[in-house]
């Protein structure tokens, strides 16, 4: 573990701060876009419960949508991965540093 690496890990979390934040807010925005989509379509359905449910689910304004969330919760999940390998980079080098003073 170098010194080079720590820093490249810590402005790897530096340069992603935002575009971590972006990601976590869109999926949040579009959890509730899913909820309002889905209550839409539902009002425009018949049947049963059940049924419009169903129907509501099935329409490519929500299906859509579904498909969205699974992108940018792709996106996050790996962006938070990335930067959660970054911190245990940072935090090896800061312990290994620590050994080498003893």
């Amino acid at each position: 573990m170098t010194p080079d690496k720590a820093e490249k890990a810590l402005n790897y979390l530096a340069a992603t701060d935002e575009s971590y934040a972006h990601a976590k807010t869109g999926v949040k925005s579009i959890e509730y876009r899913l909820k309002v989509q889905k209550a839409l379509n539902y009002l425009e359905c018949e049947g049963t419960v059940a049924e419009r449910e169903a129907q509501a689910m099935a329409m490519k304004s929500y299906t859509d949508l579904v498909d969205d969330h699974e992108d940018l919760m792709l996106e996050l999940e790996t962006l938070g991965a990335k930067r959660e390998r970054a911190r245990l980079t940072i935090d090896l080098f800061r312990t290994l540093e620590a050994s080498r003073r003893q």
